[in-house]
């Protein structure tokens, strides 16, 4: 019985540390139906002219935040808000 909870206890933990979000599966180039499509509708969303950004929290982990720039309508770059990496473009 206590091999079985510790099993449960690991899963819940490995899964609890990537975020629910489909953010791996986005591309440049893609276009905002197509985020939509994998991502879901977004938290918020700001811009102006032809610019957007879409944001998303994950709901495992509330504390960060995703973004995906689109330019003309396609994804330019994206990834986590705050993260000391380059954005991908």
């Amino acid at each position: 019985m206590h091999r079985w909870i510790f099993w449960v206890a690991l899963v819940v933990l490995v899964n609890g540390c990537s975020p629910w979000i489909g953010m791996h599966k986005i591309e440049l180039g893609m276009s905002k139906s197509e985020v939509m499509q994998q991502m879901g509708k977004p938290i918020n969303a700001s811009g102006s002219g032809s610019e957007e950004y879409l944001w998303y929290i994950p709901a495992n982990r509330f504390w960060e935040r995703y973004y995906v720039h689109l330019v003309n309508g396609k994804v330019e770059a994206y990834g986590q808000l705050g993260n000391q990496s380059e954005p991908v473009r």
